[in-house]
């Protein structure tokens, strides 16, 4: 089973993040609860109406990875929605990430992907709950 959460110590992702000055930094992660291994993370920082995702390290791979992390960033930005937050930056994101985003409608604003207004982006009824 995964469990999407804020760790409760930093001693749990440290070796993902082993620089000392992202200790500091808020985390949300995805864990395997059978044999507790972390399956990704992403590293953030949010003030005022404006979320950073500065890194996002997957773990997990194959063809559920992307779902794992499509479930941390829903998660994450359900919790920020309900803190006041509308806005979204993401660093450096390439790959698979910067398609995920982009198909989320974020720009390009040089190497930072933004949303504006992701509440209504990331959580629009279904097809079947509009009508």
């Amino acid at each position: 089973m995964v469990k999407i959460g804020f760790p409760k110590a930093f001693s749990q992702i440290q070796a993902l993040f082993p620089e000392k000055e992202k200790e500091r930094d808020l985390y949300i992660v995805a864990e395997n609860t059978v044999n507790s291994e972390i399956l990704g993370a992403v590293r953030f920082l949010y003030k005022a109406e404006q979320v950073n995702i500065y890194e996002m390290i997957m773990t997990m791979k194959g063809d559920q990875a992307m779902a794992v992390f499509d479930g941390i960033i829903r998660t994450l930005l359900y919790k920020m929605a309900e803190d006041g937050c509308t806005s979204l930056s993401v660093k450096g994101a390439s790959g698979e990430f910067a398609a995920y985003f982009k198909e989320h409608e974020f720009t390009e604003e040089g190497d930072t992907l933004i949303h504006k207004a992701f509440i209504g982006e990331f959580f629009k009824p279904c097809a079947g709950c509009s009508e």
